[in-house]
């Protein structure tokens, strides 16, 4: 009998990671997969994102529609609470086995909230990561849930265990994003150069830069101090659109008052394949997205990591942080251009999330879990093994 595992997409910067496992899950004779769409997948400017999930197919689709998160943290809480009457009904609806989540978004608490209270064991990817925001204590409540935990690196499982998980329930698989770069046939780079308006002889800077919400009142000058230093760089640059947290209306409102200017390419989505690519060829990252702490140390690729929202994240040598300060940013993105130390200590950066094999690792347990009562009850000690076998060694 196949066992049904559902997961939950929400944001473009989560599938994109996540692929490999939605496409080892759909592909395997013994496990099905259905997955929920909703978030950020949803919003109209983000159109490109839900047809990258669509075209995929990986398995059937449930959307979930919720209010806008963007505008303000009262509508982000509202937003939660509507998907977890919604997940509720998927899941009441579909009786997986399984329910398969990945990080610190709302959505993905909302799925955990409604699994648990359906006796449905759960599976958290990246539980155990350290990071700024409103998204450590939703990935540390999800972690509370969670019955199984697939974490990213070693500092990630000790910081579970630590908060009192069970060891047999922490089982480091790595990050999946890494089995995308592994994996990756790059768009070629004339392809991307003519489809932005990009000077291969020049050097390319990529941006992305997401609200905190706990700053959400100043987004909007956090993005200035980040343009600004971008402007008076000079260097062509290629910005994608932030998330849909609180905040982030006031961002793209700025980012698009700054569209005109020469030096700057502004795009909603580019999708994995291409963002990925163009990380390949770009001379450095601004901002402070999670690809640039997870996916560009593979690349060796410099990063200037502004602001508060991946505080206490392991990273590797390839970032340099700063505040949001257009001087300091300027200074930062100079230095990691030009320190001969720091382009040395380049040469050899070594990605501490794994080594591209993530998915193998997470589709062992999948197929290998004991749904058992044993499981579901974590607060009592695991008198039997919870896996038929470990996954594949690291």
């Amino acid at each position: 009998m196949t066992r049904k595992v559902l997961a939950v997409t929400g944001t473009r910067a989560e599938y994109g990671a996540m692929r490999p496992v939605y496409a080892a899950v759909a592909a395997a004779p013994d496990l099905e997969l259905d997955l929920v769409v909703t978030g950020m997948h949803l919003a109209p400017q983000f159109r490109a994102s839900l047809e990258e999930v669509e075209g995929d197919r990986y398995g059937r689709l449930h959307y979930v529609t919720v209010s806008d998160t963007a505008v303000s943290g009262a509508a982000m809480a509202r937003g939660l609470g509507e998907a977890v009457v919604a997940m509720a009904g998927v899941i009441e609806q579909v009786r997986p086995q399984v329910v398969l989540l990945q990080g610190d978004r709302g959505e993905m608490l909302a799925a955990a909230i409604a699994a648990a209270h359906q006796n449905v064991a759960i599976v958290h990817m990246s539980g155990g990561d350290a990071t700024g925001s409103i998204d450590e204590p939703i990935r540390n409540a999800i972690s509370c849930f969670a019955h199984v935990h697939l974490t990213t690196c070693a500092q990630s499982g000790a910081r579970l265990l630590a908060r009192g998980e069970s060891a047999a329930r922490v089982i480091e698989v790595g990050e999946p994003a890494l089995d995308v770069i592994l994996s990756l046939q790059p768009v070629p780079p004339e392809e991307i150069a003519l489809e932005l308006g990009l000077d291969l002889a020049r050097p390319i800077v990529l941006g992305t830069q997401h609200p905190v919400t706990t700053e959400a009142a100043d987004a909007a000058r956090q993005m200035t101090e980040t343009l600004s230093a971008l402007s008076a760089l000079g260097m062509q640059t290629v910005f994608t659109y932030p998330n849909t947290d609180a905040g982030g209306a006031e961002m793209v409102r700025v980012l698009e008052s700054w569209a005109g200017q020469p030096f700057l390419r502004v795009v909603p989505h580019l999708g994995s394949r291409k963002y990925l690519s163009l990380m390949r060829i770009a001379a450095a990252m601004v901002g402070n997205s999670s690809s640039g702490i997870l996916e560009a140390a593979s690349f060796r690729l410099p990063v200037v990591n502004v602001g508060t929202r991946q505080h206490g994240r392991t990273r590797a040598c390839n970032v340099v942080d700063v505040g949001y300060d257009r001087g300091a940013i300027v200074k930062a993105v100079r230095y990691a251009l030009s320190d001969a130390g720091f382009r040395a200590a380049l040469a050899d950066c070594v990605n501490p999330y794994g080594d591209g094999r993530a998915a193998r690792r997470t589709l062992d347990v999948l197929r290998g879990l004991r749904l058992t009562p044993a499981l579901l009850a974590k607060w009592l000690p695991a008198g039997e093994p919870l896996l038929d076998q470990p996954p594949l060694p690291k």
